[in-house]
């Protein structure tokens, strides 16, 4: 009796592209973590693609492909700073932003606002301090830092519409403009580091600075 035929596994294409593409995120992660420590260790203008490839542990051609220059490779270690992560995820779109919406009480609104101002701040201002130096030499670095503002302002529009119009001391637009301007990278940075505020006494003080200019008192 003849053997049955050997039935051959289909070739999972599918499987192969998931895990080539697991492959170069890990590539990119390691690159854009490499970037970030030699940028806030050497400085943005020191530090050389080269460099980046040889922390990172990887080839060059790897680091090109992550990032096609060092302003680019800057504006995805600002992205990773500002979101906490590198998962493809609008900011307003995750939980953490989506819960300020679904609280009904308005001064906790603005006090959860603040908190996830406070923890963007304390990774984001290290690396924003490299931003200003790329900027005053690089010219795609300066637009991304404009950009990079133009995209907090835009975050900070969604988290003033979660609060009720009512609520609101001002207009949407002014009041958006204020929170900006006070619970800016460089307020933080004048506290933190020129007046030496430890990260409890600002966490305090946003949450109340914002709740104070932009909710109508209950009196």
């Amino acid at each position: 009796m003849a053997n049955p035929p050997t039935v051959k596994r289909p070739y999972d294409a599918r499987r192969r592209r998931a895990r080539a593409e697991e492959e170069r995120r890990a590539t990119r992660s390691r690159v854009v973590e490499a970037a970030r420590t030699l940028f806030l260790t050497k400085g943005y203008v020191a530090t050389t693609m080269a460099e980046i490839a040889q922390e990172a542990g990887v080839a060059l051609q790897s680091v090109y492909s992550a990032g096609r220059s060092k302003a680019e490779l800057l504006h995805l270690v600002t992205d990773l700073a500002v979101a906490g992560d590198d998962r493809d995820v609008m900011l307003l779109d995750r939980p953490s932003y989506t819960a300020i919406a679904e609280e009904s009480n308005r001064v906790r609104q603005v006090e959860m606002a603040a908190d996830l101002i406070v923890a963007t701040m304390e990774r984001l201002a290290p690396v924003w301090v490299a931003y200003r130096e790329a900027a005053a030499v690089d010219a795609k670095a300066a637009a991304n830092l404009v950009a990079a503002h133009h995209r907090r302002h835009q975050t900070f529009a969604g988290m003033i519409a979660m609060l009720p119009p009512d609520a609101l001391r001002q207009s949407h637009e002014e009041a958006t403009d204020t929170a900006w301007a006070i619970a800016s990278v460089d307020v933080f940075l004048l506290l933190r580091s020129i007046r030496g505020w430890d990260a409890t006494h600002y966490a305090a003080w946003i949450r109340r600075t914002l709740v104070e200019v932009l909710l109508v008192s209950d009196a």
